[in-house]
């Protein structure tokens, strides 16, 4: 055989002479191969045989080594392309053509299809036996690998598979095979589902066209897209639906799809359902738990299409701070952003508009304005998100509310102006009254006032106690106040300290009433006299001059209760369920900028470390009570610990 009759063989076929040099090509076979090899060595080093059992082929068994030989010979099996990673199945004849060898090549369409099958049928396996510490499954990579198979099958250089949207006729995302990743994104985003790839949604059955160029009903490719020629497609279908379509370009042999192509192609469609079938379950089962994870997050997480006509969703601790979910000229919106400063955030700098932009937004501070409604503090972060292969989708936005770190701050603020003013009076008196004696003073000797010396004295037990407030509240915090627990007589210990403070507590007179005969309760003398002398000393600083103070002790269930009664303004309602907290003060205390908002968080730390309870009761206009319970103490004889 002459060189130049290759030419007119339809199948793919080379000529090779002793030496190895490839003498001709057919045209089938330069489509096969992807060009025309100069020689063995080029063969080899880019294909790697197989036998029919998918073992690699030893060197001297290469049938383009064979036909160098002269050897007559027909052998199946598969090259692999180690470009592409693609196996072609192959069968192999060899015979002499004069002096040269003539090595032709038949694409075996039933093994492809059948090894495809295989690893068709291996893939649903470890599907269906992925457990569930595997995370979560890439779908994508299912399809893209769905799409390769399409490929071998079908012999086809560039293949796809469009997932269909909800609409049945757009599409919500493409995987591709065959196209570098650089051009894909150079391309741009979705196909807009029209020309031929829009005809095989619409007619929901296979097309195989020749020539892409010459059918009516293309519509041209975009910019970078690489030139093809021969085109078949074919629908995916997930049990009555089309879920999505296999599009495939230019049959590796040069030549056009075959009806016998897309029957095969419908075939390996079928099966491919199944895998489908399984990962979309997989794929709902996994959605259904990332849905209850951002339904039941704390922060708001709202999601904004791409498409200005799109849908925005979002989660219910969104729709708590925003009301309805939409786009920031959306005239019946809900809320508008505006900066800390009271400046609004317009359309072009809103953090969903910013990340449609491909940009991201970290920890924006913003504050969320109601309309109708409350202003909320917050912290917006945004993100572009696009599908597995890239296209854009929409931006996802994050809505942090932040009132109770503003709060927290603003009691940050609050205690350290409250420390500083509270500290500062008692060392001005102080360092006032030093100053005088001082300039009184004469050589080393000097008069000092007992009057002076007393305020200094007052000052600095002002001092110490503002001091020892704040250590006694950091161990209430940590839980490290130690505490001698015995049995305590509740009648003579309130006498013994209304006694003690009566001087401090001005005009204000105390009656001590006893309703029964309340048993020795269990506490630590110290620590009990500490919270009444607070409760008592907080009615005489927030009532009226000369309005008296009530103690009432009463037996009780398990043991006995002290209340404090005054005649104050009261505490409001809303005030009232907070009044244990630390640093918290009235309105009225604030006014009148009265400590630091310790005494009651102390006084609750204490009496729960004895094994008490205390509660308040108000009512605005009349006055308030406290009211301390405390455990019985046990029987003498019968052994008390102390805690």
């Amino acid at each position: 055989m002459l060189p130049s009759e290759l030419a007119a063989v339809p199948w793919p076929a080379l000529l090779v002479d002793a030496n190895g040099a490839v003498l001709a090509v057919s045209p089938a076979a330069a489509a096969l191969l992807g060009k025309a090899p100069g020689d063995v060595a080029a063969l080899e080093a880019r294909f790697e045989p197989l036998s029919p059992s998918g073992r690699p082929v030893s060197t001297g068994d290469h049938p383009v080594r064979r036909i160098t030989r002269g050897e007559i010979f027909e052998a199946g099996g598969a090259w692999r392309d180690r470009e592409s990673g693609r196996e072609l199945s192959l069968r192999f004849r060899g015979r002499p053509a004069g002096a040269c060898g003539l090595l032709e090549i038949d694409l075996l369409a039933e093994e492809t299809e059948r090894r495809v099958t295989e690893r068709l049928a291996l893939l649903n396996t470890a599907l269906l036996g992925r457990s569930a510490d595997e995370g979560f499954i890439s779908v994508r990579e299912l399809l893209l690998e769905l799409v390769r198979l399409a490929c071998e099958i079908s012999q086809a250089r560039y293949g796809a598979l469009g997932v269909l949207a909800a609409d049945g006729e757009s599409l919500r995302d493409f995987v591709y095979a065959g196209v570098p990743e650089d051009v894909a994104r150079a391309i741009g985003g979705l196909p807009v589902g029209k020309g031929l790839l829009g005809a095989v949604v619409r007619e929901g059955r296979a097309i195989c066209i020749p020539d892409i160029a010459s059918d009516p009903r293309f519509a041209g490719f975009p910019a970078q897209h690489p030139p093809m020629t021969s085109f078949l497609g074919v629908p995916l279908r997930v049990g009555q639906s089309v879920f999505g379509n296999f599009y495939l370009a230019d049959k590796q042999s040069g030549g056009a799809f075959t009806e016998n192509d897309a029957r095969i192609l419908e075939r390996f469609s079928a099966q491919a359902s199944l895998t489908v079938a399984y990962a979309r379950q997989v794929q709902q089962e996994e959605r259904r738990l990332f849905d209850a994870v951002v339904r039941h997050a704390p922060h708001g997480i709202v999601y904004f299409p791409a498409h200005p006509e799109g849908q925005v969703l979002g989660n219910p601790a969104a729709e708590r701070l925003l009301g309805r979910f939409t786009r920031g000229n959306d005239p019946d919106r809900t809320y508008d952003l505006r900066y800390p400063g009271g400046a609004l955030v317009g359309e072009e700098a809103l953090p969903s508009t910013r990340a449609l932009r491909e940009e991201a937004v970290i920890n924006l501070e913003v504050v969320i304005e109601r309309h109708h409604g409350r202003a909320i503090p917050a912290l917006l972060s945004a993100a572009p998100v696009r599908s597995e292969s890239g296209a854009k989708l929409g931006a996802v936005v994050v809505f942090q509310d932040i009132t109770a770190f503003k709060q927290l701050q603003q009691l940050r603020e609050d205690f350290m102006a409250l420390v500083a003013h509270d500290l500062r009076t008692p060392l001005q008196t102080v360092l006032l009254q030093l100053d005088a004696i001082l300039r009184r003073a004469a050589g080393e000797a000097a008069s000092v006032p007992v009057s002076s010396l007393k305020l200094i004295q007052r000052s600095s037990q002002r001092v110490d106690r503002l001091i020892r407030d704040l250590l006694d509240a950091s161990q209430v915090d940590a839980r490290g106040i130690h505490v001698e627990l015995a049995p305590v007589a509740l009648p003579e210990l309130a006498s013994s300290i209304v006694a003690q403070i009566a001087g401090s507590l001005g005009t204000h007179t105390v009656v001590i009433d006893l309703a029964g005969a309340p048993p020795p309760v269990l506490a630590d003398p110290l620590r009990l006299e500490q919270v009444l002398t607070n409760l008592l000393e907080n009615s005489a600083k927030y009532s009226e001059e000369g309005t008296p103070i009530r103690i009432v002790i009463a037996p009780s269930v398990g043991g006995a209760t002290i209340s404090v009664e005054d005649r104050g303004p009261g505490i409001s309602p809303e005030e009232l369920p907070r009044l244990f907290d630390r640093y918290f003060q009235t309105q009225r205390a604030r006014a009148r900028r009265r400590g630091l908002g310790l005494g009651l968080f102390i006084a609750k730390g204490l009496v729960e470390v004895q094994g008490g309870n205390i509660t308040a009761e108000s009512t605005p206009g009349v006055g308030s009570t406290f009211k301390v319970w405390l455990p019985a103490a046990p029987p003498v004889g019968s052994g008390s610990g102390a805690g």
